[in-house]
């Protein structure tokens, strides 16, 4: 997957990203964005796109988290800073236009295993700045505002952008976003990269596939079946991180029919006390499965602790397990709502 620079753009970015890089760490304490950071059978691996020939590209004008861009040709050395970033572009067959990649907390989906593994792994987490420019990337893809927030590990997007470097963010991690996520907003990341690299006719096909998968799932609930009060338990021995009510987490207990207990607290995550758990007595708790922090060891802190034991669904020990990289907006997000319509509906 490595390629020639193809052009005097690409030589010229390649200059200019190596003269910022000497410059990085003075300039790093001066850098910064205020962004925020916050899966229905994922779709078979389709074929590797080629970039679509300069005559039939139109330019697009792409509006992403605050920042305004207009592409007159696709991007050809991509790389992705975050999992479902890496997941999105697999999912549109783009794995050829992907020069590198970073930040995988799961193993990659199966049907894409074989395309992530043609694309070079440039670090276990986010790559150091001189790494990153040394790939002489013209597009950064991050799922999280901290893939762009880190004076260490990459420039803000401004200056990525004053270096021919465009760069895009997960919706679901946008700061201006007040209002709960939506999947509308979860398909704008598909639609968009599409749009970018080409490639919009795949992306729409994809979204339309995902459209109809929950709406065949919604109507196996029924709408006079009663909803399961949900908590999400994401990490925290004494204090549970939990879902509250405006991320990926919610809306994918919601579109499975469950109503998340702390739904009415503001943001995508909070940090609760165990007495307010047992006072909503969830009938369900979705276990997220992270080497952070393992399923089975929040199942040990549920069941072996007396404070817990009146909890509904830890008498019946109605545990969900869910892997992190499901609870983030990408193509995995049919099929966790799908795991958990099972669980809420047995």
């Amino acid at each position: 997957m490595f390629r020639k620079w193809g052009n005097w753009k690409v030589a010229q970015r390649r200059v200019a990203a190596l003269a910022i890089g000497a410059l990085a760490l003075v300039a790093a304490a001066a850098c910064g964005e205020t962004e925020a950071t916050t899966t229905a059978p994922a779709a078979q691996q389709p074929a590797a796109v080629e970039a679509p020939a300069m005559a039939a590209y139109e330019p697009v004008r792409i509006s992403n988290c605050g920042h305004e861009v207009t592409y007159t040709a696709p991007p050809e050395r991509a790389v992705t800073l975050n999992q479902h970033a890496t997941e999105v572009m697999l999912a549109l067959g783009l794995q050829d236009s992907m020069v590198g990649t970073a930040y995988i907390d799961d193993e990659i989906l199966p049907q894409y295993q074989e395309a992530y593994g043609q694309i070079e792994v440039l670090a276990e987490q986010y790559p150091s700045r001189e790494v990153l420019l040394g790939a002489d990337p013209d597009f950064l893809f991050g799922g999280f505002a901290s893939a762009f927030t880190r004076p260490e590990n990459s420039p803000p997007r401004d200056e990525l952008l004053r270096l021919g470097i465009h760069s895009y963010l997960s919706t679901g991690s946008c700061s201006t976003r007040e209002r709960a996520l939506t999947l509308d907003q979860v398909y704008l990341d598909f639609l968009n990269v599409g749009k970018i690299f080409g490639v919009a006719d795949r992306a729409e096909a994809l979204v339309e596939q995902w459209k109809t998968e929950l709406a065949d799932l919604k109507s196996q609930v029924g709408s006079g079946a009663s909803a399961p009060k949900v908590f999400l338990y994401d990490s925290g021995d004494d204090a549970p991180f939990t879902a509250a009510c405006c991320g990926a987490v919610n809306l994918v207990i919601e579109e499975a029919g469950g109503d998340n207990i702390f739904n009415d607290l503001p943001g995508n995550y909070k940090t609760v006390n165990w007495e307010e758990v047992v006072e909503r007595n969830p009938e369900v708790i979705v276990l997220i499965e992270a080497d952070w922090s393992t399923s089975a060891d929040k199942e040990k802190i549920l069941l072996e602790s007396e404070s817990l034991a009146s909890i509904s669904a830890v008498k019946d020990q109605r545990f969900v397990v869910v892997p992190f990289s499901s609870t983030v907006p990408g193509p995995r997000m049919p099929e966790v709502v799908k795991t958990l319509v099972k669980a809420f509906y047995p």
